[in-house]
Parts: C-alpha cells; structure tokens; sequence
C-alpha cells in the first residue's frame, strides 16, 4: 500500500527524470536543443500519463479477476450456507481461500472490520460493498446484507447469483470471441497487407530517386527503416496490449 502523496511525489520523480534523460539523449543525437526540449517534454506529460492511469489499469485487471470468479464465489458460499454455517463464518472461510478467487485481500479487510474495530457483519459488509474494486462483488455482498434483514434464504439467494454470474461469464466469452475476430481481421489489414504494402514501395521508391519530394522531403529509406522498426512492433504491442485487457481472467 502506498499513501496518495507519496504516489504523486513518485509520479513528478519518474516524469521529471524521465524527461530530463530523454531531453539530454535527444540533444545528444540531434544536436538540437528545441527537438530535444520537444522530445523531453513529450516524455515528461506520457510518464505522468501513464502513473496516472497505472491506479485504474490495477483496479480494471483487479476487478476482472473477480468477476472471472463470481460463479464459483457464490457456488463456495452457497454450499456454506446450506449446511448452516452462520454468515460470519462463512466469510471467514472465504477469507482462508479468498486468494485464489481474487478477493482475498477484500474480505479480510471486512473481517478486520468486525474483529478490531467492532463493527457487526452488516456494516462491515457495506464498507466491503462500497471498498470492493467488483461492482458485482460489492451488490452481491449488498444481497447478503438485504437477505440478512429480511430473514430470507441465503443459500438460495447465493445459488441464484451463482446461476446469474454464471449466464454473465458464458455470455462474456462469446462476446470475446467475436471481438477476437475482428481483432484478427484488423492484425491481417494493417499489421501484414498495409506495411507489406508500404514496404514495396518504399523499396522501389528509394530505388529509382526522386520520392523524397512526394514525402514531405523525408527520404524513403529513412520512412521504411521507421515504419519496419518503429510503426510496425508499435502497432502490433498496441494490439497486444488491447487483446490483454480484453481477455478474461480464467
């Protein structure tokens, strides 16, 4: 855990150094203090970029892995339910195995709530609720609270969530498989035909002369060693990146 000051301080070090080293590498190859001014302040506001969206890439990946275990959370406490174990064991219980289904560290912190500062189930609950990083999580245990209070079935409102998770989880796949396919349609267009596209005639433009007018006076040998080394491993690292955050956590 890291306090929100120290994070920001951590944030304006690594753009202020980063900038600074970009700035001073930038100098050194072009010879140029305004591309390396431009090239360090660049880097400078993408590192404060990336430590800020850093929080919420964690708590996306965070609350995917959750959900990707909803069904089994609710199947683990159902089972718990039914054969009579108080709703305070029950998420004790859920505490010792929470780790492998991600929310571990969330009911733990909901059990600390009861046992140190003496909150009953139901408030330490809603703390949970709001605290949890799973939107669906955090109404599940707000179900639990509901059913608590109504004096219903809880291990049928457990297996009911679980059902419910369950028809969510199938439905999300077919929707990521599908989206795979587009993906893969966009990799083959732009990421094997355009550049192969590009590449010859790049090749037959710096060949024969003279293409450096219909480029913007850019030398065709030049945009080809920065299209094969540059665009290319950065729009397929784009495509990793994007087919990561969509795949669900197993």
């Amino acid at each position: 855990m890291i306090t929100f000051e120290a994070y920001m301080g951590l944030t304006v070090f690594a753009a202020v150094v980063s900038g600074a080293l970009s700035l001073s590498l930038s100098f050194l190859i072009s010879q140029s203090i305004i591309v390396g001014i431009f090239v360090g302040l660049i880097v400078f506001f993408l590192s404060i970029c990336v430590c800020y969206m850093l929080p919420y890439l964690n708590i996306s990946s965070k609350a995917r892995k959750i959900d990707a275990n909803l069904p089994l959370i609710a199947n683990f406490m159902a089972v718990l339910a039914s054969s009579g174990m108080p709703p305070e064991r029950i998420f004790q219980s859920l505490a010792n195995v929470g780790d492998e289904f991600g929310v571990g560290q969330e009911v733990r912190r909901i059990i600390g709530d009861i046992e140190f500062l003496g909150l009953d189930l139901n408030s330490a609950l809603k703390n949970g609720s709001l605290r949890s990083a799973s939107p669906k999580f955090g109404a599940m245990l707000d179900g639990v609270v509901t059913t608590s209070h109504m004096g219903g079935d809880l291990s049928a409102y457990l297996r009911e969530e679980a059902e419910k998770f369950k028809k969510t989880r199938v439905a999300s796949m077919k929707s990521y498989v599908e989206s795979l396919g587009g993906i893969a349609e966009v990799y083959v267009s732009l990421m094997i035909a355009l550049p192969l596209a590009l590449v010859v005639m790049l090749s037959i433009m710096s060949f024969l002369g003279g293409g450096a007018s219909m480029l913007g006076n850019i030398d065709p040998q030049t945009l080809l060693l920065l299209v094969s080394f540059l665009a290319i491993p950065a729009g397929v690292g784009m495509l990793i990146l994007i087919i990561d955050s969509m795949t669900p956590p197993r």
